[in-house]
């Protein structure tokens, strides 16, 4: 149909040679001009003047598909150290940093690679902006934005929909994020992310016919994704089928992601009430990470574990937890946790630091400022006995309940709130719409505590045969718990004195 031939001197010619021929031949294959004006650019500046630096950065692809591995780091590093301005490398980079563990290390190379943006290609400039957005900012806002340009400039674009459907889970919006998974996956059915994702936000809808369906499709176990197998356990503990959820965790630590099954057995324990267990599967999940220098993996499990001891009424423990933390990492995600835990045990002067630290470090981070400062705000308020000011900070809060960071905190504090205001009936409502939707956070330990918030709630109406039931419910969920544990022995009390 067309055809294109050039010769160049030498090897550092071929790439500007290789641009200018590309162009005259979209133009030879009937390209309009405005077209080839909007999306060409130079190919040495959309990628990299060196051939080098382009093979080390193709070694860092996956099968040619851009997917953040840890394999994937020195290649990109020697890639950059051949062109530092080799933009797309930088973006890559910063993304493998996310998605191990390493997110405080990301920001410095999406910040610039952005800075790059203007020497690259539109198709380059939307993945560059992605990662942008979410290492550098966290502007998950802005990311839903791009990702929805994106996939309407590039509709064959695998990458762009599995965005697409990241940020829209991210906020909440599963069956949004389902067809956009869907569509990745028929772009691309070897690329791996979105099967994991999409199975994900199936169980976020409570389709678990349809996520087992996935799970078990011809060929989804050769993908070998620790996305998926966690999937497949968090499925197989939602119905309570113990040996599925053994046999997931033992094929999941054979992959060389096993460094991330760590904590599963720590959340299974904190839901049935066995926080002693937890703290020690949390603790030992700290020191390998820390083993294999992943620190702020061993910050953020630390903070898990402050937080459950927090829940449990164990404050010097909580305390001793957040500092151990903190000395690990400041990763957001830490401070988050930390700000809540400190929050939930009454230190309220510690507790606003960290909440002025993450407004001034993470400003234009969407989920920080939506969800994680009003729901500390509201636990202080609870503290002080400030119900009215609590409910007022939380219902900004309300559309992003269902979103997976919120991790039933919104509701489950307004309920506690309703409850200081003797409000049964409102405090139902919002203890419900946790008992009614598990599957968002399968192993919160807040979700058997919603039955114990039902049951309080329920005795103020003087409903006592259904305060009776839901206490009941606690009880068989906590059948096997700590027998120290200070929800449980307060809810034993509160049940032999119903009449």
């Amino acid at each position: 149909m067309a055809r294109e031939q050039v010769e160049v001197e030498a090897k550092e010619g071929v790439l500007t040679s290789l641009g200018a021929a590309t162009s005259r031949l979209r133009e030879k294959l009937g390209e309009s001009l405005a077209s080839i004006q909007r999306f060409d650019v130079p190919l040495p500046r959309a990628t990299t003047a060196s051939l080098d630096a382009l093979h080390a950065y193709s070694l860092a692809l996956d099968q040619g598909r851009v997917i953040p591995r840890v394999e994937a780091i020195p290649h990109l590093e020697r890639a950059i150290e051949l062109d530092p301005n080799f933009a797309l490398a930088q973006a890559l980079l910063s993304g493998v940093y996310a998605n191990t563990g390493r997110s405080a290390e990301a920001p410095a190379f999406a910040r610039r690679a952005f800075e790059l943006r203007d020497r690259v290609s539109e198709r380059e400039r939307f993945f560059i902006s992605w990662r942008h957005y979410l290492d550098a900012e966290q502007a998950w806002d802005k990311a839903l934005e791009l990702a929805q340009s994106w996939t309407t400039t590039y509709p064959r674009e695998a990458f762009a929909f599995n965005s697409l459907g990241i940020a829209s889970a991210a906020f909440g919006q599963h069956e949004r994020a389902v067809g956009a998974f869907r569509e990745a996956i028929r772009l691309d059915a070897r690329f791996v992310p979105p099967h994991g994702n999409l199975v994900g936000s199936l169980i976020a809808l409570n389709r678990f016919a349809e996520a087992n369906t996935l799970l078990h499709e011809p060929g989804a176990r050769d993908l070998d994704s620790i996305g998926l197998r966690r999937s497949a356990y968090l499925l197989a503990f939602l119905e309570s089928d113990s040996s599925a959820m053994a046999r997931e965790l033992m094929a999941a630590r054979s992959t060389t992601a096993t460094m991330w099954t760590s904590s599963w057995e720590a959340r299974a324990s904190l839901f049935s009430g066995r926080f002693g267990a937890a703290h020690a599967l949390f603790q030992r999940s700290v020191q390998e990470a820390l083993h294999d220098n992943f620190r702020e993996l061993g910050a953020q499990w630390t903070m898990e574990d402050a937080e459950s001891h927090a829940i449990a009424g164990q404050c010097a423990e909580a305390r001793r937890e957040v500092s151990a933390g903190l000395e690990l990492s400041r990763d957001n995600f830490t401070l988050e946790r930390a700000a809540r835990t400190l929050a939930l045990c009454d230190a309220g002067n510690q507790a606003s630091a960290l909440e002025k630290e993450l407004a001034s470090r993470f400003s234009n981070a969407a989920l920080t400022a939506r969800i994680q400062l009003p729901v500390t705000d509201a636990a202080l308020a609870l503290r002080r006995g400030e119900s009215a000011r609590a409910i007022e900070r939380l219902d900004a809060v309300a559309p992003y309940d269902h979103a997976p960071s919120s991790e039933f905190w919104p509701p489950y504090l307004r309920g506690l709130a309703y409850l200081q205001l003797k409000d049964g009936h409102a405090a139902t409502a919002q203890f419900e719409g946790i008992l009614s939707h598990r599957e968002e956070a399968p192993t919160s330990p807040l979700y058997p505590l919603a039955h114990l918030g039902v049951a309080r709630a329920a005795a103020l109406t003087g409903d006592v045969a259904r305060a009776r039931t839901s206490y009941e419910q606690l009880f068989s969920l906590w059948n096997g718990a700590d027998s120290t544990l200070q929800p449980l022995n307060e809810a034993r009390r509160e049940y032999a004195r119903l009449q």
